[in-house]
C-alpha cells in the first residue's frame, strides 16, 4: 500500500485535487464596500495558487448584504456578484488550480442572536443559503464550503450557549442544527449528488457553556448522512464575552505560544467517527509538523491561513524541499487586525518589506549585513535573488519601502538607499562586482531573446545553473529599455556597465543587432543547437493618440526619443516650448530629458487627475521642482500645423478615466477646451509590444490579446520556448521583470531536466546581531539635485555617506524575526 503523504493526490466527490494542502479561508479585507470582487482579490488568491496548493478555500462570502461582518468582505447576496467572482474563478483556473466558496451569513454583525430572529427571518436565512450556492455554482466554483463555525450565524444556532430558543430552530442539538440540515438538503438537491460540498465546525467552543466534542460528534454524523463530502476541522467561538476573554479565538488561530498544530487531535478525533475526508487547520506551517499529521493519518488535508500570507509560495518550496527559503510565519495574526492602513488587503506585517518586493529579497538580512559593515556579503545576499542590484539601487520604484513597519513608528526605511549604498562599497573596494558561485558546465544551450532587465535575469541564472547562454539583442547597446529607455541622470552608463560586466564575466554572449521575426526565428535557433528559448522583447513599441494632426512633423514618440538620446543622437530643443503628453514614469522622463536639452518650456498634460497619475509620486514631484509644468484632466483634441510642422495643440477637459467598473473609458467635457502652442509634441501614452519576433515561425507564439500568453513560470504554447517580462504582463517595473526572468529560468530548468532550483542555498539565518530601537529616528536624507539648478544629465541623486547609511540601518525594526512593542 502506498504510503500517503502531503503531495499524494486526494478525491473528494468529484473533485481530484493533486496534493492535501488546502488554503483556508480568510478575511482579505480585498473586497468593495459592496462586497464585489477587485483586483486585489484576484492578486491575493492568484499569488496562492501559483504556489501550487491543492485548493484555494476562499474567504467567508456572505450570502446576506445585510447579514454580514464589518469590513471589507466578499458578497454572493446578489446576482451581480456573479460578474466579478466569475473573473477571480478564471484567473484561478489559469493557474491549473481548484478553487471552492465559502459561504455564510452573520446576524452576530448587526448585533443579533438566534433568539432575536423570527421563525421567517430564519427560513429567510435558508433560503439566502441556498440562492449564494446556486450563483457559486453558476460562477464555476469547484466546491463550496458551507461556514458553520466561528462568529457566524451558524455557529450562533448550533451552540448550546447562544442558542436558547425552544422552538424547531433549537431545544436539543437536533433542534438546534435543524437550520443547517435544512440548508444542506437543499443545496444538495439543488447541485446534485457530484458536486462537492464542504463543511466548516467548530468542533470545540472553548467558551464556558460552549459546545465540546459530545456535541459535535453527532453534528459531524448527521451533516454526513445529508451529503456534506467533506468536513473542515477548526475550532473556537465568540472572542469578546464569557470565560477567559479572548482564549476561544486564541485557539481558533494559535499564536506561536501553542505547540504546532494544536488544534489537530479535533480533527483526528471527528475522523474517527465518519468516513469522509477532514481537513485539520491552526499552526500547521512547520512543514515537518504539517507532513507528519497526513503520514500518520490523524487527518485527510491540511489548511493553512496566515502561513500562506507570510509566503505565498509555501507550498511550492515545501514540495521543492527548499525549507530554507521559506518566511516563517510567527502567527503574530497581525495580518489580520494591526495593517498600517486598516482599510488596506490583508499582508503579512512580519516580511512587509520582503513580501512587497517582487523580487523576493532578503530585504531585512541585508540591512543587518551592511549594519555590520559586510558589504560583500549584503550584496550577494541581494544578487541571489536579483541579478541587478546596482540597477535597481537607483532606479528601483522600492514598493518594500512603502509596507514598512517604521511608519507606525516615524517614517519608512530608505531600504533603496541602503541597496545602493552597498553596491557603490562593493565597487569602490573591489573596482568590479563580485559573481556568484557557479556550478559546472553542463553542455546544454539557451538562447534569450531581449537583453532587458527579464533576460539578463534569465540568463543570470541559467548561466549560474551551469547553462551555455546567448542573449540576442536587436540594439546595438545591449540592456534594452535600461540602456534606452532610462535617462543618464537617473542611470549613469558608466555604472550600468559595470552591471552587464557581471553577466559578461559568467561567461554569458551577447550578439547585438539581431531581431528574432527578421534575422532569424525561433526555429532557426533550434536548429543553431539550443534546447530552449526565453522570449524577453519588452515593450519597445508606442501608442498612438489618434487624433488629427497627429502625423505632423515634430511630434514624436515618448520611446522613439528616449532611445534616439541614449543612442547618442544630437537632439536639441533650444528655444523651444515642448508638450508631452501622457502621466506616466516613461512621460516624466520625457519631460524631464527635454528640459536637459534647453528647452524654453515644458508642459506635460494627462487625462488623470494629479492624485490618479500612474508615475511615482517623487518622480512627479522632482519634475516640478526642475520646471516641469504639470497640467492634469486634459485629454488631447486636435494638433495644429503650419506648412505641415506642428504649432499647437489643444485639449478637452477629461471629467473621468475610469467608467464604474473600473475600466479604462475616459469621459470629457468636449465645450471646456485649452489650446497651447508647441514646437514639439513628445506623445508618451503606453508602450505595446512589437510583433516582429512572431512573423517568420510557421508555429506562432500564443498571444493574449496584446501579449504573450504565458503561464507564472514563463511557460508559452510552445514545450521549449519561453516568455516574461513585459511582453507578458504588459509594461511594470524594473524589479518585477526581474522576477519573471528568474522564474522563467527555473522552469527551463526543469524543463531540460535540472531541479529547478536556480536559487542559492541560504546561508546566513534571520537572527538579531544588534538590539532593535524603536524610538523616534528620522530618515537620513538622501541629496537630490532636482531643485539645483542643473540642466545637465549628471546623476541627479547623490547616495549615502558611511555614517548616514549606518544611522538608516539601525532604524530596520527586525519585524523579520520578532514583534517590537511599538507595533
Amino acid at each position: 500500500m502506498q504510503k500517503v503523504g502531503l503531495f499524494t493526490p486526494i478525491k473528494i466527490n468529484t473533485l481530484e485535487l493533486p496534493n492535501r494542502i488546502i488554503m483556508s479561508p480568510m478575511f482579505s479585507n480585498s473586497a468593495t464596500k459592496d462586497g464585489f470582487v477587485t483586483n486585489n482579490t484576484i492578486k491575493h488568491y492568484v499569488d496562492r495558487a501559483r504556489s501550487g496548493v491543492g485548493l484555494i478555500m476562499t474567504e467567508h462570502t456572505s450570502v446576506s448584504s445585510i447579514y454580514i461582518h464589518p469590513g471589507n468582505r466578499l458578497q454572493i447576496s446578489r446576482d451581480e456578484h456573479v460578474k466579478g467572482l466569475k473573473r477571480l474563478v478564471d484567473a484561478v483556473h489559469q493557474e491549473d488550480c481548484k478553487i471552492g466558496l465559502q459561504i455564510a451569513h452573520s446576524i452576530y454583525g448587526a448585533g443579533l442572536k438566534p433568539s432575536d430572529l423570527t421563525n421567517e427571518q430564519c427560513y429567510e436565512i435558508i433560503k439566502d443559503f441556498v440562492n449564494g450556492a446556486r450563483r457559486a455554482k453558476e460562477v464555476g466554483f469547484d466546491a463550496i464550503e458551507l461556514h458553520y463555525a466561528h462568529t457566524y450565524t451558524m455557529a450562533d444556532f448550533i451552540s448550546r450557549r447562544t442558542n436558547t430558543r425552544t422552538d424547531e430552530f433549537g431545544g436539543d442539538i437536533y433542534g438546534r442544527m435543524f437550520i443547517h440540515i435544512e440548508i444542506l438538503k437543499r443545496i444538495r438537491e439543488l447541485v446534485g449528488k457530484d458536486y462537492p460540498l464542504f463543511v466548516r465546525i467548530s468542533a470545540e467552543e472553548f467558551i464556558v457553556g460552549g459546545n465540546t466534542l459530545v456535541q459535535t460528534r453527532i453534528f459531524a454524523k448527521e451533516l454526513e448522512k445529508y451529503g456534506i463530502d467533506c468536513m473542515d476541522v477548526s475550532a473556537g467561538v465568540r472572542f469578546d464575552d464569557g470565560g477567559l476573554k479572548g482564549y476561544s479565538d486564541q485557539r481558533g488561530k494559535p499564536t506561536i505560544e501553542y505547540p504546532d498544530g494544536p488544534n489537530v487531535y479535533l480533527a483526528e478525533d471527528i475522523k474517527k467517527h465518519i468516513s469522509i475526508p477532514v481537513i485539520t487547520v491552526g499552526k500547521l506551517g512547520n512543514p515537518v509538523a504539517a507532513k507528519s499529521v497526513i503520514e500518520e493519518g490523524r487527518a485527510d488535508m491540511v489548511a493553512l491561513a496566515r502561513p500562506l500570507i507570510a509566503d505565498s509560495m509555501w507550498v511550492r518550496k515545501v514540495k521543492e524541499n527548499r525549507y530554507d527559503l521559506i518566511k516563517e510565519c510567527l502567527y503574530c495574526t497581525e495580518c489580520l487586525y494591526e495593517r498600517h492602513d486598516p482599510e488596506a488587503y490583508i499582508h503579512c506585517m512580519r516580511y512587509t518589506c520582503q513580501n512587497a518586493c517582487p523580487a523576493n529579497v532578503e530585504v531585512p538580512v541585508y540591512i543587518d549585513l551592511a549594519s555590520q559593515r559586510r558589504y560583500k556579503e549584503a550584496y550577494q545576499v541581494i544578487q541571489s535573488e536579483n541579478p541587478l542590484p546596482l540597477v535597481c539601487g537607483r532606479v528601483c520604484h522600492h514598493p518594500c519601502e512603502s509596507l514598512c513597519n517604521r511608519v507606525k513608528i516615524d517614517e519608512p526605511m530608505s531600504i533603496r538607499g541602503i541597496k545602493r549604498y552597498v553596491t557603490d562599497a562593493v565597487l569602490d573596494e573591489y573596482s568590479k562586482l563580485p559573481l556568484p558561485e557557479m556550478e559546472k558546465p553542463n553542455g546544454k544551450k539557451v538562447a534569450v531573446i531581449g537583453s532587458g532587465p527579464s533576460g539578463l535575469s534569465c540568463a543570470f541564472f541559467l548561466q549560474k545553473k551551469g547553462y551555455s547562454v546567448t542573449v540576442f539583442e536587436a540594439l546595438p547597446v545591449i540592456g534594452g529599455m535600461l540602456s534606452v529607455g532610462l535617462p543618464a541622470y537617473r542611470l549613469p552608463r558608466n555604472l550600468l556597465d559595470k552591471e552587464f560586466d557581471v553577466f559578461r564575466e559568467m561567461g554569458v554572449k551577447f550578439v547585438t543587432n539581431k531581431r528574432l521575426g527578421v534575422d532569424m526565428s525561433i526555429e532557426d535557433l533550434k536548429g543553431m543547437g539550443y534546447e530552449a528559448v526565453y522570449i524577453g522583447v519588452g515593450t519597445h513599441g508606442d501608442r498612438k493618440l489618434n487624433i488629427p494632426g497627429e502625423n505632423a512633423e515634430g511630434v514624436l514618440s515618448g520611446v522613439e526619443f528616449l532611445r534616439k538620446l541614449n543612442l547618442g543622437q544630437t537632439i536639441s530643443f533650444k528655444d523651444k516650448k515642448v508638450a508631452v503628453i501622457g502621466g506616466g514614469n516613461v512621460a516624466i522622463d520625457v519631460a524631464r530629458s527635454a528640459l536637459r536639452l534647453e528647452a524654453e518650456k515644458v508642459m506635460l498634460f494627462c487625462l488623470e487627475k494629479r492624485e490618479e497619475m500612474p508615475a511615482h509620486r517623487w518622480e512627479i514631484e522632482d519634475a516640478e521642482k526642475e520646471g516641469v509644468e504639470i497640467n492634469v484632466s486634459w485629454g488631447p483634441k486636435e494638433i495644429s500645423a503650419k506648412n505641415n510642422r506642428a504649432a499647437a495643440i489643444s485639449f478637452k477637459k477629461c471629467l473621468d478615466v475610469f467608467d464604474g467598473e473600473g475600466r479604462f473609458n475616459p469621459s470629457f467635457d468636449e465645450y471646456s477646451t485649452n489650446t497651447v502652442e508647441a514646437d514639439y509634441i513628445i506623445v508618451s501614452i503606453g508602450q505595446a509590444m512589437e510583433r516582429t519576433f512572431n512573423e517568420k515561425e510557421n508555429q506562432k507564439v500564443e498571444l493574449r490579446g496584446n501579449y504573450i500568453k504565458a503561464s507564472f513560470g514563463g511557460c508559452t504554447n510552445i514545450p521549449y520556448v519561453f516568455a516574461g517580462g513585459d511582453c507578458v504582463t504588459g509594461p511594470d517595473s524594473v524589479v518585477r521583470a526581474t522576477s519573471e526572468g528568474k522564474y522563467a529560468a527555473a522552469s527551463i530548468d526543469k524543463y531540460l531536466g535540472g531541479d529547478g532550483q536556480v536559487i542559492s542555498v541560504k546561508k546566513h539565518k534571520r537572527e538579531l546581531s544588534r538590539p532593535v530601537d524603536e524610538n523616534k529616528a528620522i530618515r537620513q536624507p538622501m541629496e537630490n539635485m532636482a531643485c539645483k539648478g542643473i540642466k545637465d544629465f549628471s546623476e541627479i541623486e547623490k547616495g549615502y555617506e558611511e555614517e548616514s547609511m549606518l544611522k538608516e540601518t539601525n532604524r530596520c525594526l527586525r519585524c523579520d524575526v520578532l514583534k517590537c512593542s511599538r507595533l
